[in-house]
């Protein structure tokens, strides 16, 4: 384990566009596989946005903190959870994490965060792109009625704005009562989690127990923690050691009715559009196992909480991330 991680320093990733070649961390092969199959997918259910009780803002700043380390602490939401707990196990082994005393450390959080960029929390005006759309308000529960639409998109731009920020929804509404998030002009308060690392990862591995992904350089160094839905005790994922076979940005996901995920619903491949509100979110990095993968999740909240039908989960950032610091042929190995 290395005394600090790198800090976060490549350009911010948004929305499955890719920024300038020179801002963006080099990479040994672009996004290449824009059509995946398969069919280890969890059955998502309509997301909930509703104003949310038990939340602190130093929780919050502690997030911040982790994700600008490479400690995703999954969305920001200001909530003290297990996930939150296993994050900041990982923290506390670093030179800024040991000298915070626990999670709500109030005074060393804010002398943590003011070596890494300052305060946790910004002012962020909505633009006319940010609500520009396009949108995709009404969102299909079933896989086949997704595959009549356009594209699987952000459902309005607060959404949208969360995702962009790492922040869970209703956490970034609550912070925002008044706000009318349709509105170019209008001034919100958003996470400040950093920008995009740029290391390249030569090695991956999965827990089930910890709920946790660490990837780490050639040199065995942690370079990031991402929090993890993997496989469930009906659906488990697979155990053993892999390799990246693949990698895609805004995927389109081919829907397989002889699988597990919304069976029996189409008689035959039915191609489902892309869209970070899709299947497997907007990125998705194949396994040499068929069908597996690691991918991202329309539902970030439920990152590390729900469970998978076998592949691995991540938020879309983090899968965005990760995608693009790995190489086809590293290994991965999923471990209980």
């Amino acid at each position: 384990m290395p005394k600090r991680l790198s800090l976060l320093i490549a350009a911010l990733f948004v929305a499955g566009a890719i920024a300038s070649a020179g801002a963006m961390p080099p990479t040994s092969d672009e996004f290449d596989r824009r059509v995946i199959g398969g069919s280890q997918l969890y059955d998502p259910a309509p997301p909930a946005v509703a104003p949310i009780a038990g939340t602190s803002r130093t929780i919050a700043a502690l997030q911040v903190l982790m994700d600008r380390l490479g400690i995703s602490p999954g969305v920001i939401d200001g909530r003290d959870t297990p996930r939150l707990r296993a994050a900041f196990a990982v923290l506390r082994e670093t030179a800024i994490g040991n000298r915070i005393a626990g999670t709500r450390d109030a005074v060393a959080i804010a002398d943590a965060l003011a070596a890494t960029g300052g305060d946790a929390f910004r002012d962020y005006a909505i633009t006319e792109a940010d609500i520009a759309g396009p949108f995709t308000p009404d969102i299909p529960h079933l896989y086949v009625h997704q595959a009549s639409l356009a594209e699987i998109g952000f459902r309005n731009p607060r959404e949208m704005l969360a995702e962009r920020f790492h922040m869970d929804e209703a956490y970034l509404a609550a912070l925002n009562p008044d706000a009318d998030f349709n509105a170019a002009g209008t001034i919100i308060t958003v996470a400040d989690p950093g920008r995009d690392l740029q290391r390249r990862v030569a090695r991956i591995e999965a827990s089930k127990s910890t709920r946790q992904v660490r990837a780490f350089d050639a040199k065995g160094a942690l370079v990031a923690v991402y929090p993890a839905s993997i496989g469930s005790a009906a659906t488990p994922s697979p155990t053993g050691t892999f390799t990246v076979r693949n990698k895609a940005q805004d995927p389109r996901y081919t829907y397989d009715p002889r699988g597990s995920a919304q069976p029996g619903l189409a008689d035959g491949l039915v191609l489902l559009p892309p869209g970070p509100n899709g299947p497997v979110g907007n990125a998705w990095i194949g396994l040499s196992k068929r069908t597996y993968g690691i991918h991202g999740t329309p539902e970030p909240a439920r990152i590390g909480r729900a469970e998978s039908v076998g592949c691995i989960r991540l938020t879309n950032w983090d899968a965005l991330e990760l995608a693009r610091l790995v190489r086809r042929g590293v290994k991965v190995t999923i471990g209980d």
